[in-house]
């Protein structure tokens, strides 16, 4: 059994963001910088520059005109929107050295994708939430912390798989049952080393969570909500949503109506190979999780 304060001080075990990331992510949040320096600190390293620009003209976020640098788009989009970005586009190539057995790092980024897609969406009905950005940056670290036990200790990965299909057994309990802690907790420790905002750190501790409290009750929720629902079969209509829905706890948490979480769920079905292809992700690998 592994300790998670082993797990964490073990050099190498839970990843660092790239520094051309923290660099960029500091200009962002300075309100000295000017989109000018932020695009020059980009252009460091023209395969993230690439991507960023490959995801802002993507049909996702159907912008009328192309844009074609990053002091166009700080211009254009805002600085909240560029970070968010920025972090996706580095996430793939943080843990691109994993190749364990029986862990599909294409699997992995459908479901974290889809579930990002229906939290935007959802974050977008609430009239209370202003950044909905945040969420489909929460719905892609979601269950982060799967890579970290997947890179980290990939032997006992089998033997939580082994348990979850063999014993019939809840895949948290399995993770706590061979490692003594979960990939929540994980996910929770990797958020405060990349020093997340509070938001994301709680949608990924909480996201298996049936109820949600505290201040961030509702954002939590509407991610649980998105990664429960972006498992399940797309319903043929608004009916057979309600009735998916029944199985769900808690769901009317999120104040979204069922029509609007069938929407969301059809944007998610649509869209998501297209964002995956923005963000790198797809071709990684063609094996399946066990």
């Amino acid at each position: 059994m592994t300790n998670l304060e082993t797990l964490i001080q073990q050099s190498g075990k839970l990843p660092s963001l790239p520094e051309i990331y923290v660099r960029v992510a500091e200009l962002l949040g300075s309100d000295d910088s000017t989109a000018p320096q932020i695009g020059e600190a980009l252009q460091t390293d023209p395969m993230l520059t690439a991507k960023i620009l490959t995801m802002i003209n993507s049909a996702y976020y159907g912008l009328p005109n192309k844009v074609t640098s990053i002091s166009h788009a700080v211009a254009l989009l805002g600085r909240g929107l560029l970070k968010h970005m920025l972090l996706r586009s580095v996430l793939g190539d943080v843990f691109s050295n994993i190749n364990i057995p029986n862990f599909s790092m294409q699997d992995f980024w459908h479901h974290s994708v889809k579930t990002a897609i229906i939290a935007r969406h959802l974050a977008m009905q609430n009239v209370n939430i202003l950044d909905h950005e945040a969420f489909f940056t929460a719905g892609l670290l979601h269950d982060i912390g799967k890579l970290v036990i997947a890179k980290a200790t990939p032997h006992a990965l089998a033997k939580i798989n082994e348990k979850v299909e063999n014993e019939d057994m809840d895949p948290l309990e399995a993770e706590t049952a061979i490692l003594g802690f979960t990939h929540l907790e994980v996910g929770g420790a990797l958020m405060q080393k990349w020093g997340m905002p509070p938001l994301l750190t709680q949608c990924v501790i909480s996201h298996h969570d049936a109820s949600h409290e505290g201040p961030l009750a509702v954002e939590t929720a509407i991610v649980a909500v998105a990664n429960q629902l972006s498992h399940l079969a797309l319903a043929e209509d608004e009916v057979q949503m309600e009735k998916i829905l029944e199985t769900i706890p808690n769901w009317q948490q999120i104040d979204s109506p069922p029509e609007q979480i069938h929407i969301a769920c059809q944007l998610a079905d649509k869209q998501w190979v297209e964002v995956m292809g923005s963000l790198g992700m797809q071709g990684r690998d063609k094996r399946s999780i066990a």
